[in-house]
Parts: structure tokens; sequence; C-alpha cells
């Protein structure tokens, strides 16, 4: 289950970086799928796969969330240093002008 977990928010994280919302919708669908496929084996009760299920699309989403905000911060970062680099040269220039005169 474990496993699961980690791979949907993994799956979740790779999918927020590259595509939009819609994505998550053949996501889950697959992941239904696939865990209903999983159901016919013996040990596998109903409730059992709806937790599954349940649990599998939350740490997609989840994994999505992730990494729609690590693109966003990796963004916020690059315009951070853009920023920050034209005011050092900017505040340079202006402290090189005022020491000539």
């Amino acid at each position: 289950m474990e496993f699961l977990i980690t791979g949907g928010a993994f799956l979740g994280a790779a999918l927020g970086r590259s595509f939009k919302v819609p994505i998550l919708i053949p996501a889950c669908f697959l992941i239904v799928v696939m865990l209903l496929v999983s159901a016919g084996s013996p040990n596998f009760t109903f409730f059992r796969t709806v937790v599954k299920i349940g649990v599998l699309i939350i740490s997609l989403e989840l994994g999505y969330l992730v990494g729609l905000i690590s693109t966003d911060l990796a963004a916020a970062r690059q315009g951070f240093r853009s920023l920050w680099s034209r005011s050092r040269t900017h505040s340079g220039h202006n402290s090189h002008q005022a020491r000539l005169r």
C-alpha cells in the first residue's frame, strides 16, 4: 500500500510539472481500472479496494499539487534572481556615480 501511495504521489508530481489539471481525469480513471483489475485476487475485499482507490487518488492529487508548487517556486526563484541582479547592478552604478561627484 505504501508503494502505491508513493508511486501515486511521484506520478502526480510529474504530471503537475508538465500538464494542466484535465490530465488528472484519465490518470484517475487508469488508477481505478488498475485497482479493479487487481481486485480479482482472493485476498481483496470490496471495502479494501474502495479504500485503496480513494487513497491512491488523493496521493495522486496531492503529488500534482506539489508538482505545481515546485514549478511555481522555480519560476519565482528565477524571477527573484533576475530582479536581484538588476537591483545590484543599478545600486552599484548609482554608488559609483555618487563617488565620482
